[in-house]
């Protein structure tokens, strides 16, 4: 009985391990070029100048038109990053969070991090392959920020 038990765990081993790693080369890595491509595309056709701008310890999307400068950043999904993106608001800014199209005043961490956990199991199975990415958004006040149609933000 011992025998028949060993030799059925090392055939399914033997099958489940060439499918693991199949799947898991299949899997595309998050390409964070691509999101700043797509928030670049996206403010540009709201009239922004907009460019990515290599910081000490993070990327950000620069963006400017003739009445408005906006800082945004890819923030963690666990909000990891929330307190050092505040530090960066200046008294006559503000920071909202965008999220799947909507705006936030503070980061739901619950909801960015369930999502980012669902998107990536779909990932995994092929069904999906965007990343569930938190944009921090830090903007004069007079740019109204929150009102931009982030909806259309792909």
């Amino acid at each position: 009985m011992r025998d028949v038990s060993s030799r059925a765990l090392k055939w399914l081993i033997a099958v489940l391990l060439p499918l693991t790693l199949a799947w898991k080369l299949t899997v595309r890595a998050d390409n964070k070029d691509h999101l700043e491509n797509d928030v670049i595309a996206f403010l540009t056709r709201h009239g922004f100048d907009a460019v990515v701008a290599e910081g000490t310890n993070f990327r950000r999307i620069l963006a400017v038109n003739s009445s408005c400068r906006m800082r945004m950043m890819i923030a963690s999904n666990d909000g990891a990053d929330r307190d050092m993106m505040r530090s960066l608001v200046a008294a006559d800014e503000s920071l909202i969070f965008v999220h799947q199209g909507k705006v936030y005043q503070e980061q739901p961490i619950l909801l960015t991090v369930s999502a980012e956990v669902w998107a990536r199991a779909l990932r995994k199975i092929g069904w999906a392959d965007r990343h569930k990415f938190v944009l921090a958004v830090v903007a004069q006040r007079q740019c109204d920020a929150a009102r931009l149609p982030w909806d259309q933000l792909q």
